[in-house]
């Protein structure tokens, strides 16, 4: 003690008071320490409020600002005893006292921060609400001796946090206002012990009666939903109860800002935290249940939140995931409030490029709920936007997704204008995605056929292969045309057309066979199918006579042989029975056996030799007198068709064939060395044009590649010896319930050791089938 300190208070005590106040010995200084607390009563009770002034000023800055230990520990025994000795008038006092002690609470002293502790909990117990007036900064410096490693620092800190709780308890005019910013900065720490501080001071203020902590929910709940991540157990299970209550709450509350809320927790939707995402979408389950109509401007965000864990691995995730997008779809479906339609669908589409199937499903289940729910414009407006990816999605792996997809793209496509859009869109994915025409077109044109009516699919199909305005590519066009010429003769979904096509006594069904007729010339063996289905016997006939005028290659060759195969099956029954009657089908039978001598001696050609040599009275066939108005549909049995121009049929089917070779003139030579080498790297290509995989649909590729190995051998020289090689393929078009699932391709075509064979059979017989 230096004599300026001694001066500066003109001797209110004795200097051997202060001295023992900072003594070594304990029972010194609290000796001392009751001294000074009597002193302060005397000089309070005669009004010497100088004096008291002076001695805490003393206190506070010669002793607790002190750098000696032991003067800060007598400086902060010395203020408490002064708040003691002033007793209720203490808190006239209390902005110089609290302070100097509050700096103690930083001190690197271990026994100054609990002297601090000791200090500051003495004073509360004096001045008890009036305390408050520093409740912040008390708050925040015991928030931070939570978290002391002196065990002995900690219990004290916790022993004045529990008077500190009954304080604020007690007190009804407690400043919440100014206490939740700190709580919302503070919410954030990482430490286990600060954590467990803070969940205990939220549970304690939501307690309280009259403190609405509700109301300020939104500015701590993310720290919250954070601390849910703590490794610590009992640090997430306080914490998640103390979020369950607060969602009780919720139940009953009034003007609650699901706004705030929903948006954060949206972002733990998605956590890796598992506990914390569970805990999240139950939220959002109770925002949606509770809210109800409220939620309606937030439901894009909560969906998008959502959708992502319908596939969980946790199965409580996905149970709750699920249970919240029923809900969620539920009140967007029923609610009379207008729905943010464009943010719904954008996130929708966003999830179908999602790994989850059930995702994917969601998503266009959504899609579907919000087309049926718009006004009659439906959801239009927005096609440019979900039609990439609705398209898209055609390529999934899954057929659940692929099949849902179909039914929602046929239902947005309700009209004609969106229906054309809607088959031109299918064009151009197929030319784009060579592979999916092949693995999936079956399907998906099927699909389609089951959701809108399959002759307006066929129609729209046919027309746009008929354009003039950006023709697709031939080589494409003849594969599609095979394809849907395959599923017009042989699915369920065809029934119907093909029952109409066969008698054509309408005037549409005549004019459907006209519009297919034009885009089946694409593919001479798929038109020559669809004349055996109309019973148009004696056009077939001339139809073959204009075979010998286009260039017969391998690919047309292989048509043939897979429309022999078409005629075994159970769909070309009813033409089979037709043979038992020569002198009523006489132009059927011309048509076979032109069909016949088209063909090479392959298994194809001893199938359909087979077929027709079995009926005993085809040799008598040139001596049975016709009948008139019959031989299948003609003009004369079937007036109608004098609607029909055949010969400009014919015609067409000419232009066509000749553009497509001139079309294969153009195309680069490669020689034949190159072309077997890129036979075999564009068999496995999953992607890429027509022009340079040179696949085929159904399953068949194997199968030309030999043919077309065996022309190239034929070309410069006769087949060498030894080259039969007898290779069934099968022919699989992916097509699940076809009737002609399982059709063996024919071998290629035997060679012994002394014939060659021409590849192009009617070069050397040019038949006239016409009449």
């Amino acid at each position: 003690m230096n004599k300026s300190t001694s001066s500066s208070i003109d001797q209110p005590i004795p200097i051997i008071l202060f001295k023992n106040l900072t003594d070594k010995n304990t029972d010194k200084r609290k000796a001392a320490a009751q001294e000074v607390e009597q002193l302060i009563r005397d000089l309070y009770a005669n009004d010497e409020q100088q004096q008291i002034r002076q001695i805490i000023k003393v206190l506070s800055n010669d002793y607790t600002d002190s750098s000696q230990g032991n003067n800060k520990k007598g400086g902060l025994m010395g203020l408490a005893s002064v708040a003691i000795g002033l007793g209720s008038n203490a808190h006239q006092y209390i902005q110089t006292i609290i302070p100097p002690v509050l700096r103690c609470f930083l001190d690197h002293d271990s026994r100054v921060r609990f002297y601090a502790c000791e200090s500051l909990f003495n004073i509360a117990k004096v001045t008890r609400s009036k305390i408050l007036y520093f409740f912040n900064e008390i708050f925040d410096a015991l928030c931070k001796l939570s978290a002391d490693l002196d065990p002995q620092v900690k219990g004290g800190a916790q022993l004045f946090d529990r008077l500190l709780k009954d304080i604020v308890t007690e007190n009804p005019n407690f400043d919440l206002e100014k206490f939740i910013p700190l709580l919302r900065e503070r919410v954030y720490v990482i430490n286990t012990y600060c954590r467990q501080f803070l969940v205990g001071w939220i549970v304690v203020l939501d307690s309280v009666p009259n403190i609405d902590i509700l109301v300020h929910l939104p500015k701590f709940l993310d720290g919250l939903f954070k601390m849910l991540k703590d490794q610590n157990k009992e640090i997430r299970n306080e914490v998640d109860k103390a979020l369950s209550e607060f969602l009780r709450e919720l139940q009953t509350a009034e003007n609650v800002d699901y706004g705030s809320m929903v948006k954060i927790v949206i972002a733990h939707c998605t956590s890796n935290d598992e506990f914390t995402r569970l805990r999240a979408i139950t939220w959002i389950n109770e925002f949606i249940i509770v809210g109800r109509e409220k939620l309606i401007a937030f439901s894009p965000a909560i969906l998008n939140g959502l959708l992502s864990s319908l596939n969980h691995q946790s199965s409580e995730i996905e149970q709750m995931a699920s249970l919240s997008t029923i809900n969620l779809h539920k009140l967007v479906m029923t609610t009379q409030q207008d729905i943010p339609i464009a943010e719904l669908l954008q996130f929708s589409t966003q999830h179908l490029s999602s790994q989850s199937v059930q995702s994917k499903l969601s998503s266009l289940n959504w899609i579907l709920m919000l087309h049926n729910k718009a006004n009659s414009s439906g959801i239009s407006s927005f096609l440019a936007d979900i039609y990439p990816p609705l398209l898209k999605t055609l390529s999934d792996n899954s057929d659940e997704v692929v099949k849902f997809d179909l039914e929602v793209i046929a239902k947005i496509s309700d009209n004609t204008e969106l229906l054309d859009k809607l088959i031109q869109n299918l064009v151009v994915l197929f030319q784009s995605d060579s592979q999916l025409l092949r693995t999936r077109g079956n399907f998906i044109i099927r699909q389609l056929c089951q959701f809108l009516s399959p002759e307006l699919i066929f129609r729209r199909f046919a027309n746009l292969i008929n354009s003039d305005e950006n023709p697709p590519n031939p080589e494409f066009t003849s594969v599609l045309v095979q394809s849907l010429n395959l599923i017009l003769l042989t699915s369920d979904e065809c029934v119907d057309i093909r029952r109409d096509l066969r008698d054509l006594t309408t005037s549409s069904s005549r004019d459907l066979f006209q519009i297919l007729y034009k885009s089946w010339a694409h593919s001479p063996a798929s038109l020559f199918s669809l004349c055996m289905l109309t019973q148009v016997y004696e056009h077939s006939c001339a139809l073959l006579s204009k075979f010998s005028e286009i260039e017969i290659n391998v690919n047309f060759l292989m048509e043939m042989d897979r429309l022999v195969q078409l005629l075994e099956s159970p769909k070309f029954m009813a033409l089979r029975l037709q043979l038992l009657e020569p002198e009523k089908y006489p132009s059927l039978f011309k048509a076979l056996y032109g069909l016949l001598m088209i063909l090479p001696q392959s298994s194809a050609f001893e199938t359909l030799k087979n077929r027709l040599t079995c009926i005993s009275s085809l040799g008598v066939l040139n001596l049975i007198e016709k009948k008139e108005n019959e031989d299948g549909n003609n003009p004369n049995n079937n007036p109608g068709l004098k609607e029909i121009n055949f010969q400009e049929l014919l015609n067409h089917f000419k232009k066509i064939q000749q553009s497509i070779e001139t079309f294969q003139r153009q195309k680069p030579k490669q020689s034949y060395s190159n072309m077997n080498t890129n036979q075999g790297g564009s068999s496995g290509s999953g992607g890429g044009s027509f022009e340079e995989s040179k696949q085929l649909p159904y399953g068949i590729q194997s199968y030309i590649n030999n043919k077309k190995n065996a022309l190239s051998s034929s070309l410069p020289t006769a087949f060498p010896d030894n080259t039969n090689n007898n290779t069934n393929t099968n022919y699989n078009n992916n097509n699940n319930n076809s009737s002609i699932q399982n059709i063996t391709a024919p071998p290629p075509v035997q060679v012994n050791n002394t014939t060659s064979i021409n590849y192009n059979p009617l070069a050397t017989s040019q038949t006239n089938f016409s009449k």
